[in-house]
């Protein structure tokens, strides 16, 4: 009898374990931000989210590099130049310092893929503007693919 105690336990542990295997790494990951507001698009402008002071969203880890296209205002008050930085699981990747309202693309080169399937992207400004905005972030512009087959 001690055979049929030991199946549910061992039955058990290797649901956690796929669970957290699971959780480690879940597919719908790449979908998820925080940090950034609605969607906006104006006539006549890019369309853009606004973010906070800092915002974290999520890439392929196959993407290889991305362009990140970011911009704010310069009225007065709030007229100081912005640090920008953009950190790729939690190391600094690039920094651009903004001075006008004009779009910045900032380039973001991936290290290479490792066990998970998406990178967590980090972006920080320095100042908030009036009401707590850091950015306006465009929509992410990935290369196109060199060769065939090159993981995404």
């Amino acid at each position: 009898m001690v055979v049929s105690r030991r199946v549910p336990l061992v039955l058990a542990i290797v649901a956690a374990l796929a669970l957290l295997a699971y959780l480690r790494d879940p597919p719908w990951l790449v979908n998820q931000a925080s940090g950034l507001r609605q969607w906006e698009h104006p006539a006549g402008q890019p369309r853009y989210r606004w973010s906070t002071g800092h915002a974290s969203f999520f890439v392929e880890a196959g993407a290889g590099a991305f362009d990140v296209p970011v911009s704010t205002t310069f009225d007065a008050p709030d007229s100081q130049p912005m640090l920008v930085s953009v950190d790729v699981d939690g190391q600094l990747a690039v920094r651009a310092v903004l001075t006008d309202p004009s779009w910045t693309r900032i380039h973001v080169v991936l290290p290479p893929p490792g066990g998970r399937r998406v990178r967590r992207i980090d972006l920080r400004t320095n100042v908030t503007r009036d009401t707590s905005y850091g950015v306006r972030v465009g929509a992410l512009e990935f290369p196109p693919r060199l060769a065939a087959g090159f993981p995404r």
